[in-house]
């Protein structure tokens, strides 16, 4: 009895051994999904994406008139940008190019209402666009010489005397005389010189004048004094 007894305790045990044994050996299973989220690494953009970028804002800047001002974002630091990465990349010079060549038309548009130091700062941005390009350097250089030898003095002819008051209200008496100017000056394919009483006004006779001889390049220069009045100028 008692031998039967020691040959069951020996199997309890033996059985007990082999449980723990399968639980030590026993795989462990993830039996709950982290609550971690996933970190997503963002996408370095390519150096071609990073050019299309560039040249994409320096358009924009050059639509709106932002040529090298305000400082970090204008069209001429983005432009110089994509050259520093692509040396002749075809976009970004012509860019440049035409930053020089709204300058220029800056420049002739102030030096025609007499106001040579707002020229001459103009063409001296555009000299510092693209230094090393001969031909540019060279275009500025002449715009330059033939503003010098622009008289301050001019010969004139058909004096025409203008209704201040009515300027000033831009009415349609004031429009009506315009229109016969401008007209005569189509016919005499003749430069007018316009003198008004302040830039604004002289500009605004200038555009009305422009758009009663349509298809015609109605060609003038203005200048601020007194009286008021359009003269041709003696070419």
């Amino acid at each position: 009895m008692k031998r039967l007894h020691g040959i069951l305790t020996s199997l309890a045990g033996i059985g007990l051994a082999l449980m723990l044994a399968a639980c030590t050996n026993a795989p462990v299973t993830e039996t709950m999904a982290s609550s971690e989220p996933a970190v997503t690494v963002p996408k370095r953009p390519t150096r071609e994406e990073h050019i299309q970028t560039l040249l994409y804002r320096a358009d924009v800047a050059l639509s709106r008139g932002r040529l090298m001002l305000p400082m970090y974002d204008n069209a001429y630091d983005r432009y110089a940008a994509v050259l520093l990465m692509e040396a002749d990349n075809r976009e970004a010079l012509t860019g440049l190019q035409t930053i020089v060549l709204r300058y220029l038309d800056m420049a002739r548009s102030a030096a025609q209402r007499s106001r040579f130091a707002e020229a001459e700062s103009y063409l001296q941005r555009a000299a510092q666009i693209m230094p090393e390009h001969s031909q540019v350097q060279a275009l500025i250089k002449t715009e330059r010489e033939q503003m010098g030898a622009r008289p301050d003095v001019l010969s004139t002819r058909g004096h025409f005397a203008l209704n201040v008051p009515a300027l000033r209200v831009e009415s349609a008496e004031a429009l009506t005389a315009l229109t016969a100017i401008a007209q005569q000056a189509r016919e005499e394919d003749a430069m007018v010189l316009i003198v008004a009483e302040t830039d604004a006004q002289g500009r605004w006779i200038y555009q009305q004048m422009r758009e009663q001889v349509p298809g015609y390049l109605l060609r003038g220069d203005i200048r601020v004094g007194s009286p008021v009045r359009i003269e041709f100028i003696e070419e």
